[in-house]
């Protein structure tokens, strides 16, 4: 018989896809609304709709009517950018710099993903007794190789920036 999996909702899931689609939802709450989140971090709703569009602020999900929610990383995230505006970047540097992190970040999501399946999901619902123990090897996964990827990730672009800042900074000082 096929596992129940229980999800916050009370709704269950009966398949190892759907425990694992349960576990991808993020768990920050999205307590804001485009507007509520503009009030929050002390801007305009017209300044985070074109960070939006450059791709750089994702909505957490769409509420059952349609309006995008943002969590308090949002909201963290987007006074970073304030941070990088306030520094002297002028927007229209942050929103290229919005557009072409969204389009890299987007190439190593997809590419992230597509390895999991390959190479966890598939094997593990090729060899799994059964869908719970194939719903609990993908989440266990799943819950260790996120944060993994993040970490591997964000510690990547931090060398890369710290490189590219010191080679900069030392070819301008070279007579």
């Amino acid at each position: 018989m096929d596992a129940m999996h229980p999800t916050a909702d009370g709704r269950t899931l009966d398949d190892p896809d759907a425990a694992l689609a349960a576990a991808v939802v993020e768990d920050d709450a999205a307590g804001f609304d485009l507007d509520a989140l503009a009030a929050e971090v002390g801007t305009t709703r017209t300044l985070l709709e074109a960070v939006e569009r450059a791709g750089l602020l994702v909505p957490h999900h769409l509420a059952a009517d349609g309006t995008a929610r943002y969590s308090t990383a949002d909201a963290a995230a987007v006074r970073a950018g304030l941070t990088l505006l306030d520094a002297g970047l002028p927007l229209a540097e942050l929103l290229d710099l919005a557009r072409r992190t969204d389009s890299a970040v987007r190439q190593v999501a997809d590419h992230a993903v597509d390895a999991f399946l390959r190479f966890v999901r598939d094997p593990v619902r090729g060899t799994a007794g059964s869908d719970e123990e194939a719903a609990e090897r993908l989440v266990a996964a799943y819950e260790q190789m996120l944060p993994a990827t993040e970490q591997l990730v964000a510690h990547h672009l931090r060398r890369r920036l710290l490189a590219a800042a010191s080679e900069r900074i030392a070819t301008e000082l070279s007579p």
